[in-house]
Order: structure tokens, then sequence, then C-alpha cells
């Protein structure tokens, strides 16, 4: 056992390498986005830009450079939580310098948060946005101005940079708080490759992961459509489209709100965004608490009512809080979710756990950063490094639907193979079922030809044997060769209920009344013929025609054997679904000595009768003797209606 339990681990272990290796690939491949940026500070070796490190300041709020900087001087870059605590609005800085050696000169501004104006000599060089609240947002976006060479001096020049901002209270993450970065100035060409890789990383790059962020998001809310019962798609797509949101204020410079009212609203967005991310994870290892997520609604209505209580001066603050609670909640639904992928599902715990992993060192990496313990960075980290751990989580949830569908048309296809498989067996046994119901049918009607054949045609061979035996007289060989030919036409009848075809009911009608009149006439019975026209192209069945035949036949014998009459009716109506007969004398009757004594042919009369379903009657007619009423179906569902 203990050897098998061995090998199962090195199988499971060899069968997550190469997807330990592919995520460390992911990760180096991150390492290899972020370096660049992170380093992008350290000028090249040749790089004949000057940078000025200084600057004077001035809290002045006028709309044109203050004659005096009674600020004094600053280093560059500067915080205004350093310099002057809850400040919000204008502040001025002036720098002083000779011109480049250079025809055309540039002044670059890596960061200036919120917005900023600049001035050359007294005149404005660049005016982007508006510097009242609600101030232009440009504190990711570099400034690259060129130089006007008519208002630049060789010696002496100044340069006043008119920068809008708002409190550190007032804002929600450091990246947004007021202040101004070095200053370089130098030839255009130079400095404006500098611009652009800057540009590309704090501007660019964040566009295009908020479009490919929302595209996959949509992508993965379609798998969730295709497979409703995989709610963590759900929750991941959700989780997708809101991290896109939240990245538009890398780039979206003129936000319709006040500033308090913006940053309010990016910190109320976050608490949803991670709820979706633990609600993740949680029915991503099949562990889902309802629990958890009332705790996660409820958190995410609470927050945005506690910021509009508590005011814009507890903006920063509790964005710090909400945030470092957020990332707490986050690990530990993180170490929650592994620990049951660990158990339950260990290769995924790798992929999976591995990106998330990378995602808590980036989020504890932004905590001390918001809190002053790192130095705050050019790019904003968290924001263009999760996509990444975003990308390799879609990977893997991609890879799972395909094997999921792959899966499913293999199930389909054994489930088509295995009906398949049934409906051959169901149609043998059908096959069978009706051979075997034929086969029944056959005996009834072999059963009912025997019966046909013993009642009536054996009793009339059984007479004329007895008539051949005994010397008889002409008068007894008359009457045998009469029982002959009715033995042979009962012969002809019983075949002919096995190999005719259907008869139109108007031609059967006619062979009735030729043999009725026929048998009357030689047995001295006056009978009078009543029948309707039937309806045309009404065709009655072989076996029908047969079954009635004998019902009159047999009738009519009863009038001619028992009943002394000397007068008979025959009474016959045909429609379209049913058919009545009815035979009337005026004989003795069927009185119960009677019956008793020539039973034999009512008999035969009931059973055939019931044999097509029809019911029958025997009783007294109005001419004073017997009659007997029969009345049967012509159609496959029709029932016949009781008889008066």
């Amino acid at each position: 056992m203990e050897k098998a339990t061995n090998r199962k681990k090195i199988y499971t272990a060899r069968k997550c390498m190469p997807q330990n290796l592919g995520m460390a690939f992911r990760l180096w491949l991150l390492v290899l986005w972020l370096w660049p940026a992170w380093h992008a500070d350290a000028a090249p070796q040749d790089f004949a830009a000057r940078r000025f490190d200084q600057a004077q300041l001035s809290w002045a709020q006028t709309a044109s450079p203050p004659a005096h900087f009674d600020a004094g001087t600053t280093a560059l870059p500067s915080e205004w939580q350093a310099l002057r605590p809850g400040h919000s609005g204008l502040a001025w800085y002036r720098i002083r310098f000779d011109a480049p050696a250079t025809d055309l000169p540039a002044v670059l501004i890596e960061r200036a948060c919120t917005n900023a104006h600049i001035w050359l000599n007294g005149s404005r060089i660049h005016a982007d946005g508006v510097l009242k609240d609600p101030i232009t947002r440009h504190c990711y976006q570099p400034y690259w101005v060129a130089l006007p060479a008519q208002l630049l001096k060789s010696q002496g020049n100044v340069l006043d940079i008119q920068l809008a901002g708002y409190a550190f209270d007032h804002v929600a993450a450091r990246q947004r708080h007021a202040g101004l970065s070095q200053v370089w100035i130098g030839s255009q060409e130079e400095l404006r490759g500098r611009y652009d890789k800057q540009y590309f990383w704090n501007i660019t790059i964040a566009q295009i992961i908020g479009v490919s962020m929302t595209v996959f998001g949509l992508a993965i809310l379609m798998l969730f459509a295709m497979r409703q019962q995989d709610r963590h798609f759900l929750y991941f797509g959700l989780a997708m489209i809101g991290w896109a949101l939240l990245g538009i204020r890398l780039y979206w410079e003129r936000l319709p709100l006040p500033g308090w009212a913006s940053e309010m609203l990016i910190i109320s967005l976050f608490p949803p965004v991670v709820a979706c991310a633990i609600q993740f994870l949680m029915h991503y290892v099949r562990q889902p608490k309802i629990m958890v997520t009332r705790l996660l609604v409820l958190q995410s209505l609470a927050v945005p009512s506690i910021l509009l209580l508590m005011g814009a001066d507890w903006i920063f603050r509790l964005g710090s809080a909400v945030f470092t609670l957020l990332s707490l909640e986050f690990m530990v639904a993180l170490v929650y979710a592994g620990w049951h992928a660990w158990r339950l599902m260990r290769t995924d715990f790798w992929v999976v756990g591995s990106s998330l992993l990378a995602a808590s060192l980036m989020t504890v990496a932004e905590i001390a950063i918001q809190n002053d313990w790192l130095a705050l960075p050019r790019i904003h980290l968290i924001h263009f490094g999760l996509p990444w751990v975003f990308l390799a989580i879609t990977t893997r949830l991609v890879q799972q639907f395909a094997q999921s569908l792959a899966r499913s048309e293999r199930i389909t296809q054994e489930l088509e193979q295995r009906v398949a498989e049934k409906g051959r067996e169901i149609q043998n046994n059908y096959e069978q079922i009706s051979l075997l119901r034929a086969n029944e049918a056959a005996q009834r009607e072999r059963q009912r030809i025997a019966a046909d054949l013993h009642d009536d045609l054996g009793a009339k061979l059984l007479s004329i044997i007895h008539s051949g035996s005994s010397q008889a007289q002409t008068s007894d060989r008359h009457s045998a060769a009469h029982m002959a030919r009715q033995a042979l036409d009962e012969m002809r009848l019983s075949v002919r209920g096995l190999t005719a075809q259907p008869i139109p009911m108007a031609q059967v009608l006619a062979d009735w009344r030729t043999e009725a009149m026929e048998r009357s006439y030689a047995a001295g019975l006056q009978i009078t013929w009543h029948a309707n026209e039937p309806p045309m192209h009404l065709i009655l069945g072989a076996r029908t025609q047969v079954q009635l035949t004998r019902i009159l036949r047999e009738a009519v014998s009863n009038v001619i054997r028992h009943a002394q009459a000397q007068h008979c009716e025959i009474h016959i109506h045909v429609d379209a679904a049913m058919i009545e007969l009815r035979i009337d004398d005026d004989g003795r009757g069927l009185g119960g000595a009677e019956q008793a004594a020539h039973g034999h042919g009512l008999n035969n009369i009931e059973r055939r009768a019931r044999h097509l379903g029809g019911l029958h009657q025997f009783g007294t007619s109005a001419l004073g003797g017997a009659s007997v009423k029969v009345r049967v179906p012509l159609g496959g569902d029709s029932q016949p209606m009781p008889l008066e």
C-alpha cells in the first residue's frame, strides 16, 4: 500500500512538472515586464539632458507667476504632504537655467500631480486641462514641452510650473497625492525618447490592459453562459471587468465628478472586485460559503456608506484601511483555497496557487507603498503586474473548459452509441413482440376456423355420413345432397375469410339477400327483406363479412328448423360506423325449454357477435315469434351503441 501511494505521488509530481515550469516561465516574463519600468529612473551614461533637483516654491493662489517665491527652495521630487500638510489648490515652482547647447530644446516633467501649466520667461507655453476642481487628472502622464526659441535666452531663463493638486487626506492613494518630480531640460530628440517610454508604460499599456481585461472578462462570462454550473467563471469574469474599470483612472483625464467624489468612487469599487475574486477562489475549489457571500455583499454596501458619513478629510485613511482589509481578506481566502486545492485538485494548486502567490506579493508591496514603507515607484506596480496573473488564470480556465468540452463530447458520443444500441435492442424486441402477436392472432384465427368447421361443416358432414349409412329413402338422399351443398358453402366461406379481399357493402347485401331467398324458398318460408342503401364506397372486410354471413345464416337456419314459422322479416341497417341485423319471425318464439333445447345456434350467434366487438339481443318479435338483434361496429375505434 505504501509503495503504491509513493508511486502515485511521483506520478502526480511528474504530471504537474510541465505546468509548474510553465508557471515559472510566466512569472519570469512578469519580472522582465516590470524590470525596465521599475529602473527607468536611471538615465544612460551618454544622456546629455540636464536634471534639476531643486526649485523655488511659492504657495500663491495666482493665475500668473508670482513676483516673490517666499517659501524658499525645495528638493525635487517633492510632495505637498511633507511641505505643507493639508494644502489643496495651487503651488508655483521656479527653476532658473541657461539655454542648453541644442537648436531644439525641450523640458520633460515625468510626474506633475494632479495637473500643471508651464511658463517660460513669463509666457505660458503649455496649458492642458483645468486647474480648478474637478482638476484634470495627469498624475500618471508625463509632460514633454518644446521650448520656443523666440522666448529662450542664452542665460538666466526662468521656468515656472503652476501645479494644481489635492491634499494628501483627500486622495485614496499616494500615486494621486499632489507633488512634482525632477525636471529635465535638453534636446527634444533625447527627451522625447524618455517621454515616449514613460508614456507607454503609464498610459498606453494601461489602455491596452483595460481593453484586454474587458475582452477576456466578457469571454469568460460567455464560457459561464455555456456552462452555468461552473460559477467560478462568472466571478472571475466579473473580477476582470471590475479591475478594468478601476484602471480607467490611469488614463481618464477628465472625470465629471469633484475630486473627493471620484476618489470615493474608486474606493467603493474595490470591495465588489475583491468580493468577486474571493468568490472565484471559493467556487474554484468547490467550497462556497453562503455566510462569506453575505458578508462580502454587506461589506460592499458598507464601504461607500462609511465614506459618505466620514467626509472628504478621511478619504486617504479610510482608503488605506479598506485596501489593507481587503488585501488581508484576499490572502485568507487564498490560503483557504490553496489548502483545499492541495487536498482535492493538486494539479490546479500549482497553476493557480503560483499565480495568486504573485498577486499576494504585489498586494503586500502596494500596502507598503501606501504606508510609505517603500518609495513611490515610477509605475503603478499592482495595476500592471496583476493582469499577468489574470492572464495565467484565464489560460488555465480556458484549458479546463476545453477539457470539459472534450469530455462532454466524448460522453455524448458514448451516450449516442448506447442509445443506438438500446434502439437496436428495442427494435429487435419490438419485432419479436410483433411476431408473437402475429402468431397469437394467427392461432386465434386457426381456433376460430376450427370452431367454424367443427360447428358447421362437421355437423353437416356427420349428418351426411348417417344418411349414407342407413339405407335412406330418396327424400333422405335429397336431404343429404342439400347438406353436402351447405357444407361446401361453409367451406368456401371459411376459405374466403382467410384469402378474400375486402368486398363492397352493396355486393355483400346482394349476396345475403340471394342466399336468404333461396333457402327460404326451398323450405317453404316467406321472407320479407328490408335493407337501406349503404354509403357509397363502404368496403366490408373479409373477416367481418364472413362472421356476419354466419350470423345471418345461423339466424335463418333457426327460423327454418325450429321456429315453425310461416313468415320471416330481415331488417338490415348500414352506415359508415355500424351495421345492425334484425331477424323477426311469427313462429313459436324463444321459450325457456326451446331456448335450452336449441341453444347451440344462439350460442354461435352470441360468440360471433362478441368476437366482432358487437352486441346481441334475443327476444320476442312484433310478429309474435322470436327476434334476434346483432349490432357490430365497422370502424377500428367504433363502439356499438346499446340495443334498444
